[in-house]
């Protein structure tokens, strides 16, 4: 694949203490996704994570709280024939910290539950790796 086409993300899959899924919606997008953007040229992607965390939900994390879990290439819901290369975090949170409100480009912040997936529009990173992770993990 032509590297112009892939678009490199870092994201966070954040579960807060009712053990819902924290997903967001952008003001441009009808697409709920994963926190977290791109990553910039010479940055790290768990340093991109930080900062879009902070810019977006204001945030502030250390990178003990961020683990890797692994990367994958989905299809890009926001920019046609552009592919997405999460690398995608479980990241860790207080209970202190789970009361998010949207900044910047962010229109929601939704906590979801299990139920609720079927009644949500979800970018393809979240379903392809992010949902079958957080539903594995409830069994």
């Amino acid at each position: 694949m032509n590297e112009a086409q892939i678009l490199q993300i870092a994201v966070a899959i954040i579960i807060n203490s009712q053990n819902k899924m924290l997903v967001v919606q952008k003001q441009s997008s009808t697409y709920y996704q994963l926190p977290g953007g791109k990553i910039e040229v010479d940055e790290e992607a768990i340093d991109a994570l930080c900062r879009e965390l902070k810019e977006e939900l204001n945030l502030p994390l250390v990178k003990e709280q961020l683990n890797l879990l692994g990367i994958h290439e989905a299809k890009a819901v926001n920019e046609i024939g552009k592919t997405v290369r999460g690398y995608v975090f479980k990241v860790d949170i207080s209970e202190t910290q789970q009361d998010l409100k949207p900044h910047a480009e962010l229109k929601e912040v939704h906590w979801l539950a299990k139920e609720e997936i079927a009644d949500f529009k979800l970018a393809n990173l979240l379903k392809e790796f992010a949902l079958p992770h957080w539903l594995q993990k409830q069994n």
